[in-house]
């Protein structure tokens, strides 16, 4: 390990249970010096410079007069800031480009983009043990956290996905959007695991689509979904007529292929859990009781099979919450 590396003078609290150094084919990283656990904080860090302009009219000029309004110290990190690796950028912009992320201020309309020294050193993977939660903030008191999605071992690299709500897409699709080519485990697996990998994704996407009424992909550029669904039972799901128990047995089915994926987080986990008390009907009920009771997602799924397509008393009530919650949505 380079010892005058320029990475290696950042400022990495004395706490952090991480610690950078090279990652082989990825320049460098943030590796785990002790176990993580599900939940914790891994870092929490305010950006050193905030530009608030929508991101495609940030100029280097930008950069440059945010930089100049740094302190002596904090220039210094900029400056050490490296084109993945010891190599300068070659422009104020392209340093920006590299490092930030974006966040929402309440109460305004133009999206914050802040650039974040330590955050940016964290590599991105398709099937992360962090994330990175979108912050909405009051201005003043910017401060993004990663977070563990899972048990994180001594000496494991702490990754992240850089666009968050594409891990449903296939590889191809993921590398075209990164614009590089990924190489975390899921990416560099052999080809039957890689198409495995892109059915699983690609199945839980339609089984999102069923659960929810739409493509769960919302920065999809066009309306052509990457698989069939039957044209009435697509109807009835963009019509939110989808009875309760099949809702739950699309989630739990689509919770077996995200645990098989890697893809599994609290939230995703406390949907499903949000889910299962909505059911009015009591035999119905009784049914979803069993089955969540069950130890593995497999299992879950199995038992909650013999619900599908059964009628519950809370369908009308679930029904025009979802169409109110899409609506409110859209009225945004």
């Amino acid at each position: 390990m380079p010892l005058n590396h320029p990475y290696k003078k950042l400022p990495v609290p004395g706490d952090a249970p991480f610690e950078l150094k090279p990652s082989p084919g990825k320049g460098w990283g943030a590796f785990a010096k002790r176990r993580i656990s599900k939940g914790a904080t891994i870092l929490a860090e305010k950006p050193l410079l905030i530009i608030q302009k929508p991101v495609q009219e940030i100029t280097d000029h930008d950069v440059a007069m945010a930089f100049l309004q740094l302190a002596p110290r904090d220039k210094e990190k900029f400056l050490r800031l490296g084109d993945n690796g010891p190599g300068p950028f070659e422009s104020c912009l392209a340093a920006m480009a590299q490092n930030t992320f974006e966040f929402l201020i309440r109460g305004s309309n133009l999206p914050v983009y802040g650039l974040f020294v330590l955050l940016s050193r964290f590599n991105h993977s398709c099937a992360p043990n962090s994330k990175v939660p979108l912050l909405v903030t009051e201005r003043g008191q910017e401060t993004l956290a990663i977070i563990a999605k899972k048990d994180i071992s001594v000496g494991e690299e702490i990754t992240f996905s850089y666009l968050p709500g594409f891990e449903l897409k296939a590889q191809h699709e993921r590398h075209r959007l990164l614009q590089f080519t990924c190489k975390c485990d899921a990416c560099h697996a052999g080809i039957e695991q890689k198409q495995a990998s892109d059915l699983r994704r690609t199945l839980v996407r339609g089984l999102q689509y069923l659960s929810r009424g739409n493509d769960p992909d919302d920065q999809a550029q066009d309306s052509t979904l990457p698989f069939s669904i039957d044209p009435e039972l697509k109807k009835a799901a963009e019509e939110l007529r989808i009875p309760l128990s099949s809702r739950f047995v699309y989630d739990l089915l689509s919770m077996v292929l995200l645990e098989e994926e890697g893809l599994m987080d609290d939230l995703i986990v406390k949907k499903v859990q949000t889910v299962s008390d909505w059911f009015e009907t009591e035999s119905n009920d009784m049914i979803v009781k069993l089955a969540m009771a069950q130890t593995t997602w497999r299992e879950k799924f199995n038992v909650a099979a013999r619900l599908y397509g059964r009628e519950d008393a809370a369908d009308d009530d679930v029904a025009n919450e979802l169409r109110t919650m899409r609506d409110l949505n859209l009225g945004q």
